[in-house]
């Protein structure tokens, strides 16, 4: 049934012929969705392709396979500008594409054609992995991944019909471990190579961290955890549940609480005055000031607004504090003068608090991961003052000084990207 076919008028239906075709309407749009989407993936992969094919359209002054990779890097940069993307995003799904493409031309057959979704095709790409031969893999192990990898393209466009995502993974997983080229061991080993820890942030200035390490050492972590935490629910004073305690007690181990080695990252907070001095004396605060807080918390630099109370006690147990002076007319931090290359500790902690992010429009990577650039080169006379620095973080700072992108100062620091292929970016609106 064609979606855009208008529909007889509900007058003459009856209940149950309405339903039918207000769900044949959702299904076609679920089918049309699909397929956009894949139409979409694959117009950027087709972007990217060409980009490789002719380097000298992203980059210049260099050769070989360099140029490929930093054309590549271009390319998917200039779609994510266009389009209001991620780098990453972008990059996702060009790759998923490009290998469904080799290795499940039936499930990528039905993608394209609306029938199968992109997330069913990112799982069955994923599953290739998990049954590719090694790199030094042997003829025949060649031949048995290659028929491992038709397997899972028959088997995925079956299921990707009839099964939900949750029956598809269920039966993708049986599957792939009957599959499997490597034993147990190098599967270990290989998903040992991937273990990491990283931050996801949560509402109510609340994160959640996250690590992926061996099973029995996340276990015996979380036994110790547990068992501190039934030792202090002991006190008669403990007013904590147990979650809230295995919580606390993990923060306070990795961050080093009464050990020499307690961290000593810095946090950078900005608070407003008046919210500080209200939390910390208990006063009311004035109705003429009441309506500007409002729309001025505490916030960690680069992350999640905080409250006034937390503000407070984070000043309370800070051993020292830098005080920011700012022009009392316009709020812009003071510049700060300096003559040699690298910028002082001062500079950069003042690029963090005046950024906040990577000063390229669009870019939501924290300045402070970020790399200090001269907007005038050094090498062209440009001085290491705090109005001639902008923090670029490290993907755009290659960008600009290792491809044609123009990077474009304003005034208010922040920075204009220019693709090769003409698209400005423009800065984001004021909040």
């Amino acid at each position: 049934m064609d979606a855009a076919m208008p529909t007889p008028s509900s007058s003459v239906l009856n209940p149950g012929e309405e339903i039918g075709l207000l769900l044949a309407d959702a299904e076609c749009s679920q089918v049309d969705a699909n397929r956009q989407a894949a139409l979409q993936a694959a117009r950027m992969l087709r972007v990217v392709q060409c980009a490789r094919r002719h380097p000298e359209l992203y980059v210049d002054g260099l050769d070989g396979a360099e140029a490929i990779e930093f054309a590549e890097r271009a390319a998917i940069l200039d779609l994510a500008l266009r389009m209001n993307s991620t780098e990453d995003h972008v990059c996702g799904q060009v790759f998923l594409v490009e290998r469904a493409q080799q290795h499940l031309p039936g499930l990528w057959e039905q993608t394209a054609s609306g029938f199968a979704s992109l997330y069913l095709l990112g799982r069955a790409v994923h599953a290739l992995g998990l049954v590719a031969a090694p790199a030094d893999a042997t003829d025949p192990e060649r031949s048995a991944e290659q028929r491992a990898f038709a397997r899972i393209d028959a088997a995925c466009r079956e299921w990707s019909l009839s099964c939900s995502p949750a029956s598809f993974n269920r039966r993708l997983k049986r599957l792939t471990d009957r599959l499997a080229l490597l034993p147990a061991e190098a599967k270990h080993a290989r998903e040992m190579r991937d273990r990491r820890v990283w931050i996801e942030d949560a509402d109510g200035g609340m994160a959640w961290l996250h690590a992926l390490m061996p099973s029995h050492e996340a276990h015996a972590a979380f036994r110790r955890m547990t068992s501190t935490a039934k030792h202090l629910t002991k006190d008669r004073r403990e007013g904590r549940t147990r979650d809230q305690l295995r919580a606390d007690l993990t923060s306070a181990w990795l961050r080093g609480v009464g050990t020499d080695t307690a961290v000593k990252t810095k946090v950078f907070v900005t608070v407003p005055v008046q919210l500080l001095a209200a939390a910390r004396d208990g006063a009311p605060i004035d109705p003429s000031v009441a309506e500007a807080l409002a729309a001025e918390q505490a916030e960690m630099v680069g992350g999640d607004a905080i409250d006034a109370v937390t503000a407070a006690q984070l000043f309370l147990d800070a051993s020292a504090f830098h005080r920011v002076i700012t022009d009392p007319i316009t709020g812009a931090i003071l510049d700060m003068d300096r003559r040699s290359y690298r910028p002082t500790e001062a500079q950069r902690d003042w690029l963090i608090l005046k950024h906040r992010t990577c000063a390229r429009d669009g870019c939501e990577r924290l300045a402070a991961d970020a790399e200090i650039d001269h907007r005038r080169p050094w090498a062209r006379g440009g001085r290491t003052n705090a109005d001639n620095l902008a923090p670029l973080c490290p993907r755009d700072h290659r960008h600009n000084h290792r491809t044609t992108f123009r990077y474009r100062s304003r005034r208010d620091g922040t920075v204009q990207v220019i693709s090769p292929t003409g698209h400005a970016t423009e800065p984001n609106p004021p909040f």
